[in-house]
């Protein structure tokens, strides 16, 4: 299944089949998370050697660990952006895919018959000597707006109580017969690097979330539900997440990139990226430059990018006097929505290539117009408000705190609505290539591994000189793939350090391992020694899953 062009002009998606009249019973199955019966549901034939090892250790471990048996696993997958980097949270599409590495949240439900119900949750992590046991209480959680404990140095379990939040608070909202927490015995087992940016603590907190949500209501859950809980969920940790990364670890469908949109509510389109000859590839590879926790590091480096992102958007639409902008979550204006504002002013058509362009280009220069240079004080951007800068602090830096005196409004909106169309371009690419490939040659097929390339190659510059989400270390991984084959690389996740994703042809993939092995591990991490655990091959990966272990296929 293909995404329609991005060029096509849009319109308001149908009402689901599910709220007509008659309504059926349950939503469209397409929406609804997958109950699956054997690892082929959701691995592909290269990952299920891996996969039944470790989830029959996983089983064993479990047992060991609790003496009973698993009741169900809530599985979600890591994911990789491909393009559209720190665009989500201002409404923009992306294009990420869901990676085969995830997180299991096994769960084994006590009644409260059974002589070893003791009204606790006990929540374990095979990596037991990273990631301590844990021990909870049900009755610490009878008012679902309980607050996580949280500090500069966040523990592990504070991701499962954001799951565990989010599934109390949307049960006693949205489900009349949900039942009382049960006692609990959980093992998580994660295999998404939790320090490369492939978003580990959004799987967790969507494992959790789906797990804790299939005991106490149903395991008949919306897809889309799960993304907008999971979403909510994790700004209890203080990190105004856009959706991308939970919509992507949802939404995915094996052998599809997807293209996500935010509005007017969260959706998914399957870009298929599999079908191609020669075989598009891609690489991801680990700077091992840590990528500190968002909740940790938010008011130094996320949450100002929200922040400026934010601020630029709400002093372009006073400057332009655009009309009041669409408010995100309570919090502020976004700069799609200044930017769809001036498009429908100026009659410039979403959907023609040639119009969004020019589009794009007079929204530029509006931005440098508005911004003559690249630090404001905060003083200063609160005088732009037309507000004092107490109101202006009040309003925007205490729900999402940051630490800055000095802000770069014109660099961020640049980056955001230029990587806007970048993405647009590459999906909408990507689209037509699977179905035009399979009729050219290799050197016929070259103009649109290097277009791509290009478009991921910009992207990258971008992200490092004008939203300077970079590191040198990115890019000079970046540097050593393109020079062994890569068509294009650029960082990817939330930035600072982390892995770079790299577009490769199949008969170079193995080139642009090697140089990068080379060149870059050997020098700077020679002690390395499970190498391919840090610089690897990817295909697109299926998104969540609840897996009754009962009757289960290894």
């Amino acid at each position: 299944m293909l995404a329609p062009s991005p060029w096509t002009t849009p319109h308001p998606s149908p009402p689901p089949a599910y709220i007509s009249s008659p309504p059926p019973a349950f939503p469209p199955q397409e929406d609804l998370v997958p109950t699956v019966a054997s690892l082929s549901d959701i691995y592909s034939a290269t990952d299920i050697p891996h996969q039944s090892v470790r989830w029959s250790s996983l089983q064993e471990r479990f047992r060991a660990l609790y003496d009973r048996d698993i009741s169900f696993v809530a599985r979600t997958p890591g994911r990789v952006n491909l393009i559209g980097e720190h665009i989500d949270y201002s409404w923009f599409p992306v294009l990420p895919m869901a990676i085969p590495h995830d997180v299991l949240v096994a769960v084994a439900i006590i009644p409260s018959t059974d002589p070893a119900s003791d009204g606790r949750i006990i929540l374990s992590n095979v990596q037991a000597v990273k990631y301590p046991t844990r021990v909870f209480s049900t009755d610490d959680f009878t008012d679902p707006f309980f607050a996580i404990p949280t500090s500069q140095h966040i523990d592990w379990s504070a991701y499962f109580l954001a799951g565990l939040k989010g599934a109390l608070t949307f049960s006693r909202l949205c489900a009349t017969d949900a039942s009382p927490l049960p006692t609990m015995r959980i093992l998580v087992d994660g295999e998404v690097p939790t320090c490369a940016g492939l978003s580990a603590s959004s799987a967790l907190v969507c494992s959790s979330l789906l797990a804790v949500l299939s005991t106490i209501t149903t395991p008949i859950i919306e897809k889309s539900f799960l993304v907008n809980s999971a979403v909510i969920s994790e700004r209890a940790l203080g990190v105004n997440s856009g959706g991308m990364d939970q919509a992507a670890s949802v939404f995915a469908v094996r052998d599809h990139a997807l293209l996500i949109d935010f509005r007017p509510l969260v959706s998914a389109k399957p870009v298929r990226v599999l079908d191609t000859v020669p075989r598009l590839c891609f690489v991801v590879a680990n700077s091992l430059v840590s990528v500190s926790n968002r909740t940790e590091t938010g008011p130094d480096r996320y949450n100002i990018r929200f922040v400026e992102t934010t601020l630029a958007a709400e002093i372009l639409a006073r400057e332009y006097s655009v009309g009041r902008l669409e408010i995100r979550d309570g919090f502020g204006g976004t700069l799609r929505g200044f930017y769809d504002k001036i498009c429908e002013r100026n009659g410039w058509t979403m959907g023609d290539r040639e119009s969004e362009e020019r589009a794009v280009k007079e929204v530029v220069v509006k931005i440098r117009q508005t911004f003559s240079k690249d630090k404001y004080s905060l003083d200063e951007i609160a005088k732009m408000l037309g507000i004092s800068t107490e109101d202006m602090l009040r309003k925007y830096t205490t729900r999402f705190p940051i630490r800055a005196k000095y802000l770069n409004l014109r660099d961020r909106a640049e980056h955001v609505i230029e990587e806007s169309f970048r993405c647009k371009c590459f999906s909408s690419l990507l689209a037509s290539l699977t179905t035009n490939l399979r009729a050219l040659s290799a050197s016929e097929s070259t103009p649109y591994f290097d277009a791509l390339g290009e478009l991921m190659n910009a992207s990258q510059q971008s992200g490092s000189s004008k939203f300077e989400c970079s590191c040198p270390e990115i890019n000079e991984l970046c540097r050593i793939a393109q020079k062994y084959g890569a068509s294009g690389s650029r960082i990817t996740g939330t930035g600072w350090g982390g892995c770079i994703i790299s577009l490769v042809r199949a008969d170079r993939v193995n080139d642009v391992i090697d140089g990068l092995k080379r060149e870059y591990y050997a020098s700077r991490h020679p002690e390395i020694s499970q190498i391919n655990d840090v610089v690897f091959p990817i295909t697109p990966a299926n998104g969540a899953v609840l897996s009754k272990v009962n009757g289960f296929q290894l």
